[in-house]
Formats: structure tokens, C-alpha cells, sequence
């Protein structure tokens, strides 16, 4: 289930030149349909939230799902983040496409920070789906849609969501081939990359998350082979 490897940046083995290393991650095989799951007691903040993952792919050219949430159809009933069978990647619910990266995602050797941060409140219609990869904002899409303001979409429904799959029964049986390492859900928070890692002699490497985690927030660092989905963040 895990793999050691130690996430330091480019560099690879950490040490005393990186004051944060990850040393685990957990394996996703999708011959074995293998996802975690969780359904929230209550619903969260619908409008505002913040994903974060270190992500290494195995199988590429397939659908691989990495978060999602809600099991509606619709558009505000159901939301994910996949890397999409053309190796892009997708923020897009039940009905839209928000977003689908011009940049494609086919390095299996690689370990890649993805970030997305969401806030339907913003003024400014692009910045309420921002996408980060390594600490650098994606400005280049194929596709995008508008994100309604100040609506409630389908992360941080009281439904259940997936780690490595998706809820959403238009796209179920899907699933990651690969390896996620510290997982950050942040809830009612629009955050930026500087909350998780850091540029140091040019590589972006990860820092510890210090901030709160709202209502249905978690943190994963899948340390504990007996307890692999244990919640770290304080919820």
C-alpha cells in the first residue's frame, strides 16, 4: 500500500537542505478499485475550498480521478478533480467543464504539486477557479467555462467523496493509477501554493501546512499502515 520514497524536490533524498520532506505515499492500483472515501456529517463551505496533493501517475492516457464530491448529476450537486484520458487536467462537475489545462501530465517518473483553489465569491470571474502545478499558476486552458458567483457547487455536500474516484454515477467504476502523497482539504479557505510548499535554490519543494482546516477539512500524510486514511489535521 505505501511507498517510501521521499519527496524533497528535484533533488531527491531531503536531508538537512529541505526543512520538510515527505516520507510516505500511498499507492492506488485501479486494477484492484481501490479509492477512500468519506461522507461529512453536514455540508461545508459549497462556495470556497482548497485542494491540495503530490500526485505521481502510473497508467497514463486513462481517466484518473483524484478528488471528488456530491453524487448528483447536476452542476451544483457534483464536483471533481481527474486527470482526463488526453492526460490533462479537469475541474468539472456533473453538467460543465470548467477548466481543462492546455498542459498535459505524462511524466510517470514525477512527483507533481496540484493545487486547486475554488471561491465562487470572487469578483474577478477567472481567479474562482485557480490551478496551480509546482507553485506556478496555470494561465493556459483548452477549455474553460464561467463559474456563477456566489453559488454552491458539489464539494462539501453532506454526500459522500472519494480519494482516488469518483461518486458521481456518470463516471463511477473510474480509478487513479498512481500515488498521492499529503493531501491537504482546506474548507471555507481560497488558499495559494506559498500555504504548502516553497521555491528554495529553484525547486518547489513542500512545507508543512500550519493554517486552520474549517468544518470538513483533513490532512492525509498516510504515515500509519495501520490507519491509512487517518485524519491529521485536527478534525
Amino acid at each position: 500500500m505505501f511507498n517510501n520514497q521521499i519527496i524533497a524536490g528535484a533533488a531527491g533524498q531531503g536531508g538537512s537542505f529541505y526543512p520538510y520532506s515527505i516520507d510516505q505515499s500511498l499507492r492506488f492500483n485501479d486494477n484492484d478499485s481501490a479509492y477512500l472515501s468519506r461522507t461529512p456529517a453536514s455540508a461545508g463551505n459549497r462556495k470556497t475550498w482548497t485542494w491540495s496533493g503530490w500526485v505521481k501517475l502510473g497508467n497514463l492516457s486513462t481517466r484518473r480521478f483524484l478528488f471528488s464530491g456530491g453524487t448528483g448529476t447536476g452542476d451544483t450537486t457534483n464536483a471533481s478533480i481527474e486527470i482526463y484520458s488526453d492526460n490533462t487536467l479537469r475541474y468539472s462537475t456533473g453538467s460543465t467543464l470548467y477548466r481543462s489545462t492546455s498542459q498535459v501530465f505524462r511524466d510517470p517518473s514525477a512527483f507533481y504539486h496540484i493545487l486547486v483553489s475554488f471561491d465562487s465569491t470572487n469578483a474577478t470571474a477567472d481567479d474562482r477557479c485557480r490551478i496551480y502545478i509546482n507553485g506556478d499558476r496555470v494561465t493556459s486552458f483548452a477549455s474553460t467555462a464561467t463559474i456563477s458567483q456566489n453559488t454552491d457547487y458539489g464539494i462539501n455536500r453532506a454526500e459522500e467523496h472519494q480519494l482516488g474516484s469518483t461518486v458521481y454515477n456518470g463516471s463511477s467504476g473510474l480509478y487513479l493509477d498512481g500515488y498521492l502523497a499529503e493531501v491537504n482539504f482546506i474548507d471555507g479557505t481560497a488558499l495559494d501554493p506559498t500555504s504548502f510548499g516553497e521555491t528554495i535554490n529553484g525547486v518547489w519543494v513542500p512545507k508543512r501546512y500550519s493554517g486552520s482546516y474549517g468544518t470538513n477539512g483533513f490532512y492525509l500524510p498516510f504515515d500509519d499502515s495501520s490507519a491509512i486514511g487517518d485524519d491529521e489535521s485536527g478534525n
